[in-house]
Order: structure tokens, then sequence, then C-alpha cells
């Protein structure tokens, strides 16, 4: 037998929940989730890194992620139990009701597709790219639980769109499970990132009005609550919030953030409310999900991880080569404490003792280490 196998140093993320037993029904949403750069990187982090990166002008793909989880959820009824975040949103971008418009959305599903498979559903992919992107821009880390299931075909319209009344709002938003406080938060929470593109809503931003057809919420290319702060100080350049929006009778934010005489955008101007509030309630977004489905705990990284294991045989059967790679996360235990990694390999009725070397090869790493999860 051929003492081969890899060690892989996984570096950079602390989060206080119990570790996760290999093998696990996760472990490819965790590898997608966790191996972003590096030695067996998955990529998925790679269209918002930075935070401003976009796929075109004007354009902030992390507001993308987010605007497309919640455009997901925002046909669910936790009173039915149906529809929230089930991918349903694939089959909606062209149901002519202007819930969905923009290229957001395809471009945010194109890139999501390739990581679909059958132990990764579409819904979870979404919901972690609300993980991802909001961590990426500095943001808090949004825990992620898996085991959604796929819609099978539209739910009902039911979006939020900026001509709404209050009250549509406030009956929207309760369908899904958000009090009308909540309904503030979560609109400052989702609108700290991106803009309003002229492209699909002209009556906001003018065509020719603003650099790229686009007007940012705010002037920060990052998570954080500059547009409370913005709002509470009147200084704000939100276009749902000043400017052609108001005579259009499209300026939502403005009438959100108001309907409790700005009582809660207030609160929101404090940063570490703003990013406790928006952790605990952009989860509870994402866990908006049918009634049949339940979902896991949280997925975290596991302390110590093969992968790709495998047993061939070699010189027509006499002997077998074991071969993999073993990951070893290193944020709660240093690398240089660790001299050596070795695996203690038994056949099926647990006979045998034979200790496998291993070696490091490379290292891998998540994305924005030095935040406070």
């Amino acid at each position: 037998m051929n003492k081969i196998l890899i060690l892989i140093i996984s570096q950079c993320l602390r989060w206080a929940v119990a570790a996760p037993t290999w093998p696990s029904p996760v472990d490819e949403l965790e590898d997608i989730m966790m191996l972003n750069t590096g030695y067996r990187a998955r990529g998925f982090a790679d269209p918002v890194t930075p935070c401003s990166k976009g796929a075109g002008p004007g354009r902030v793909t992390a507001a993308e992620f987010v605007r497309t989880a919640f455009h997901d959820m925002a046909t669910g009824n936790i009173f039915l139990g149906t529809g929230g975040l089930d991918a349903s949103i694939v089959f909606e971008l062209n149901n002519g009701g202007g819930d969905n418009i923009g290229q957001a959305f395809p471009t945010s599903l194109t890139f999501f597709a390739p990581y679909l498979s059958s132990r990764s559903s579409m819904a979870d992919i979404i919901a972690m790219s609300m993980h991802t992107a909001v961590r990426a821009c500095g943001g808090p880390a949004i825990p992620f639980r898996t085991g959604r299931v796929d819609a099978s075909e539209a739910g009902p319209p039911g979006v939020p769109l900026p001509q709404n009344s209050l009250f549509t709002f406030q009956n929207q938003f309760a369908r899904t499970g958000f009090d009308p406080t909540e309904m503030i938060q979560v609109v400052a929470c989702g609108h700290t990132l991106g803009g309003v593109h002229a492209e699909n809503f002209p009556q906001i931003v003018p065509v020719g009005s603003a650099p790229d057809d686009v007007k940012q919420f705010d002037n920060t290319a990052k998570f954080d609550n500059k547009i409370a702060t913005d709002y509470v100080s009147g200084q704000s350049t939100d276009p749902l919030v000043v400017g052609p929006s108001q005579a259009a009778r499209r300026a939502s934010d403005l009438l959100v953030f108001n309907s409790d005489d700005n009582a809660t955008i207030t609160t929101m101007a404090d940063p570490n409310y703003f990013t406790n509030t928006c952790q605990s309630l952009l989860q509870k977004m994402i866990d908006v999900v049918p009634a049949s489905v339940t979902l896991t705990e949280p997925i975290v990284p596991y302390d110590v991880k093969p992968v790709a294991l495998q047993l061939t045989l070699q010189n027509g059967g006499s002997e077998i080569t074991f071969s993999g790679d073993i990951r070893v996360r290193t944020t709660t235990r240093p690398a240089s404490q660790i001299s050596s990694v070795q695996v203690v390999y038994k056949d099926r009725t647990g006979s045998g003792s034979n200790e496998i070397s291993t070696s490091v090869k490379e290292t891998s790493s998540l994305q924005n280490c030095n935040l406070k999860p």
C-alpha cells in the first residue's frame, strides 16, 4: 500500500458552532462555501470580490446576488406554507408583471448554474449567495442552512414594487413573515448595496441623469449603515428617497422608512445595531421556505475533512494504492502547531493499523478573514 496522502491547510473562518462529522450530505455545499481561493478553490466568491465588482458599468454583483435571493423569497406565504426561497425565480423572469426586470437575475442564475447538482439545490445556492455577497462586502456572516428543495414552476406574483402603497408593502412583508418594523430593517439591509438602473426604472432614474445610468443607494461600496445615517441626517442620495421618484410616486424607501415616523431607521443609524439586525433578518429571509422543507443546522467548516479519497488496484490486483487529500482547518489550531498528520487505515472488519503519512500540498482560504463572524 502506497502511503500517498496530501494535507491541505484551510484558513480563515471563526464560527462558534459545533463542528460537523464527515461524511455529510452538506459536504458539497460546504466546499463551495468555504473554498474560495487557493487549492481546490470553487470560485463562488469570485464575482463579488472585491465588493465593487460587477458584470458591467454601474453594476454591483454583490447587490445582484442579494436582490436575487430577496426576489426569490418574496413570493412565499408563511400562512399557506408555500413558496419562499425555492428557486421559483428561475421560472419567473418573463412573467410580464415587472417583478423581476433587469439583468441582475438572469446573470446571477447563469453564474449559479454550474454549481447545481444532486447535492446542491439551486435554492440552496441562491441562499448561499446571500452569505457570500454580504461577507465579501464587509458585512456579517449570515448563517447558511441547507435542505431547500427547488420549485418546479413559478410562484405567484407579489414582489414589492416601488409604486406600491404602504398598505401593500406591509401586507407583502407580513405574508413572508416580517412585521412592519422588520420590513423597514430588511429594506435598509438590502439597500446598503447597489442602486437603481435607468434601463429598468426610468421614472426613478431618467436616462442620462446619472453615471452609467445607475443611481446608487449611497456612496460607499460596502455593507454598512450609510443608507441609514444619510437618511437620518437629511443627506440621503437614495433614488427611492429623493429625486424624480417622489413626483412619480415611487419613493418607496421614503415611504417605508417614514412609516413609523422614522423611529426604526433612526435606530439603524447605530453601526453595531445595524450589523446585528441585518445578520438576524437576512438569515430569517433566506430561511423562509415551504412548510414541507426542514433545514439543517448552519454549515460550519470542518476541522479535518477528507477529500477525494480513492483506493486503486495496482500490479494486477496484488497491491492497493490509497490516495486523496486531508483538509485541516488552521484558525482554531495554527499550522505552526501541527507537526504532522497521519491516517490510520483499517479494513472493513476493523482490522489493521497501518499508518499513512502525509505532506503539505497547498493552502486554501475563505473571504474576508479579518471580519468578525
